[in-house]
């Protein structure tokens, strides 16, 4: 098929998407959003550099149901090679406007049925009992915008994911201005997601994705040897991926006794492809160390880097021996996002004597549970 005959299709699909903006057809809406995910996915990867804006800039045209269907999409046309910091401004805004939503209305909620009871499941359409319950219970309190922002947050969570994978989007929204056009800057959405997860439920994916560090500073200290280790960090979203990373550099290159990750496990913990859809062809690595705060509290591995507690300025770091000899997939929890891993000087135990008089020993693991149970 020609270039030309692939192009009718999305130019006809394009167009009624226009159409429905331009006139506030709701069921056009509907009609041009299927004719568009129907396209084949070379024709929208081919489009998508200029498909992505063109979306993106429309999302505050539409009621929020379909604005969260369309950021989606506007997510994926990313994925392929729409730019994401022409998209995320409309993207990271429409996530902001509905998280907020989803907090006013779990607190609506808990104001008119009680503490106790359990929220709607923002994965199922809601039906007519539950409509006519919310008319019923909340009255003229019971706004749909901010029913819509409860039903829509995993969908604008996932358009931001593919949005804040872009560096630059993260670099742009952590700066003192903030990212034009958003409304909210990266301190205020994590705030949402913490408001919000207790009720909601996961939202991992979005806070570790806006708390990605980006040349952060580590200060590990190995309490066996007494050696401190300097490093810096971009990139890394998860506990187990910076385990696979710390090895590969201190055990690997020969400033700590062990056995190190596969240099497999290592790149795909950096930058490799990863198997998507295929967990068995993940390399597999060994928990190498464990991790504690200085506290002695531990740093387990279905917790994310930012649990790792500022000292001094710097993040700091306990290593010990390994509790357990974990077996683990070395993955990389935001597979579009690259990590790095910089180790800038080793401080022998002499000269990191004193970054270890106020380490604690590492808690039992009961200990540790109970001091998680006291909110230590």
């Amino acid at each position: 098929m020609s270039t030309h005959e692939t192009a009718r299709p999305f130019d006809a699909a394009r167009a009624a998407f226009d159409a429905a903006i331009a006139t506030q057809d709701i069921p056009q809406l509907e009609s041009a959003y299927d004719r568009l995910v129907a396209l084949p996915k070379a024709t929208l990867d081919a489009h998508s550099p200029a498909l992505g804006p063109h979306l993106a800039a429309r999302l505050d045209r539409m009621p929020g149901w379909y604005a969260a269907f369309y950021a989606v999409l506007v997510g994926a046309l990313v994925e392929w090679r729409a730019d994401a910091l022409a998209c995320a401004p409309a993207v990271l805004r429409g996530t902001h406007r509905a998280f907020g939503n989803a907090v006013a209305f779990a607190e609506m909620w808990r104001g008119g049925f009680g503490p106790d009871a359990d929220l709607p499941d923002p994965e199922e359409t809601p039906g007519e009992e539950l409509l006519a319950r919310l008319e019923a219970t909340l009255g003229d309190r019971w706004v749909t915008p901010l029913f819509e922002g409860w039903l829509t947050v995993h969908r604008w969570e996932k358009a931001s994911v593919a949005v804040l994978a872009d560096v630059r989007v993260r670099r742009a929204l952590g700066s003192p201005d903030g990212l034009d056009g958003v409304g909210a800057g990266l301190d205020e959405l994590v705030r949402l997601a913490d408001r919000l997860e207790p009720d909601f439920g996961d939202l991992r994916c979005i806070r570790r994705a806006l708390l990605l560090w980006e040349d952060e500073p580590l200060l590990v200290l190995d309490r066996a040897s007494g050696t401190a280790f300097r490093l810096r960090v971009s990139g890394v979203s998860g506990i187990y991926q910076l385990q696979t990373l710390l090895a590969g550099v201190l055990i690997g290159g020969g400033h700590l006794p062990g056995d190190p990750p596969s240099a497999e496990a290592v790149a795909i913990s950096l930058d490799a492809p990863i198997p998507l859809g295929r967990p068995d062809d993940l390399p597999t690595a060994v928990e190498c160390f464990n991790f504690a705060e200085p506290s002695g509290r531990w740093i387990t591995g279905d917790l994310s880097p930012d649990r790792i507690p500022v000292v001094g300025g710097v993040r700091r770091l306990v290593l010990d021996p390994p509790v357990r000899r974990h077996h683990y997939r070395a993955v990389r929890f935001l597979p579009r996002v690259s990590a790095r891993v910089d180790l800038e000087a080793v401080l022998s135990p002499r000269d990191a004597a004193p970054y270890f008089a106020g380490v604690g020993p590492l808690m039992t693991r009961e200990e540790d549970l109970r001091a998680a149970a006291r909110g230590r």
